[in-house]
């Protein structure tokens, strides 16, 4: 397993190791030039410094600084961190348990291992402590979680597609056969029975209630109407029938309407008009369909029956009359 914790306080160490043989002479020539500035003589009597003797001191102090710089070495080679990673998951990789038949481990699976372990790792990293103040460098690009997990994912599908694909498992024992229902029965006491393939029966219980215990007698009923008490009248409409059933104080009455077709006559304005009820109006005759008062061919209320007829073709002018000849009995 990569521990990251160790890798972290190596590469830390080579790092500071660095910077201090680096910083070194460039903070020596700093302490000198410090030295020798304090070592110039005050000015007296008004007069400047000497200019050529400062430039010369500042020249040779440039000049030395320059040579610490050129002997700046390259700096260290940094352990190889992706190749680092890679065995370690390559290490991981191979401690995994041979996939079992008919299950699979794909990356979306070893993913969130992969990364809570490399938090976890990158956690216990120990903060560096403060050191003494360098000359500004450039800016340098840092590694994070982010980093590193491109690198990760690739190398896990990597490894992962190595895997050898699970073979298919060997065929299970067969089933026994279903048990299905052959016929069922009501029993005498209303229980249903139903019989199996299999030969068995089994009683469900009753589905058919017992007959209750007979009621009391109930109170005996009026007597029934009968022909001689029935009449039937046709209303003066010409089809709604009055039917009457009448004996001693009893007596009930029913009217039936029938839309059967009337001839009322020429249509008359104003005059309402039932279902049934039949017409002559310019010549053709209609038939009502619903109660109304409007005029045929108005509205829906009225059908025609029979339109009316063209006029038929004038007749030829007939002869003198002839006398008949006269009769003569025998």
């Amino acid at each position: 397993m990569l521990d990251t914790k160790a890798l972290a306080t190596a590469t830390a160490a080579i790092i500071r190791e660095h910077v201090d043989k680096t910083v070194a002479p460039l903070l020596d020539r700093i302490d000198a030039l410090e030295k020798r500035l304090d070592a110039l003589p005050a000015p007296r009597d008004g007069k400047d410094a000497d200019l050529g003797a400062v430039r010369s001191m500042i020249g040779e102090e440039l000049s030395g600084l320059k040579a610490a710089i050129d002997a700046i070495g390259p700096a260290p080679e940094l352990p190889d961190l992706a190749a680092m990673v890679k065995e370690a998951v390559a290490e991981e990789v191979a401690a995994l348990p041979p996939a079992k038949d008919g299950a699979s481990v794909t990356a979306d699976d070893l993913r969130p291992l992969v990364e809570a372990e490399v938090r976890a790792r990158v956690a216990e990293i120990p903060g560096p402590k403060d050191g003494r103040d360098g000359i500004d460098g450039k800016d340098g690009a840092s590694f994070t979680v982010d980093d590193f997990r491109p690198l990760v994912e690739a190398e896990v599908r990597s490894r992962v597609a190595e895997l050898p694909v699970p073979k298919d498992g060997r065929d299970g024992i067969d089933g026994k056969d279903g048990v299905g229902l052959a016929g069922a029965v009501i029993d005498r006491d209303g229980g249903l029975i139903v019989t199996l393939t299999n030969g068995e029966t089994k009683n469900l219980g009753a589905v058919v209630g017992r007959d209750g215990a007979p009621g009391l007698p109930g109170k005996d009923g009026r007597d029934g109407f009968s022909l001689e008490d029935f009449d039937a009248e046709l209303s003066k409409d010409g089809r709604t029938v009055l039917l009457s059933f009448d004996r001693g104080d009893l007596s009930y009455k029913i009217e039936l309407g029938f839309p059967t077709m009337i001839y009322r006559g020429v249509f008359r304005e104003g005059e309402s008009y039932e279902r049934g009820d039949t017409v002559t109006w310019a010549g053709s005759l209609w038939h009502c369909d619903e109660n109304t008062s409007d005029k045929p061919g108005d509205g829906k209320s009225w059908t025609l029956a029979v339109k009316r007829g063209r006029d038929g073709k004038d007749g030829k002018d007939g002869g003198p009359a002839v006398p008949a000849a006269p009769v003569k009995l025998r």
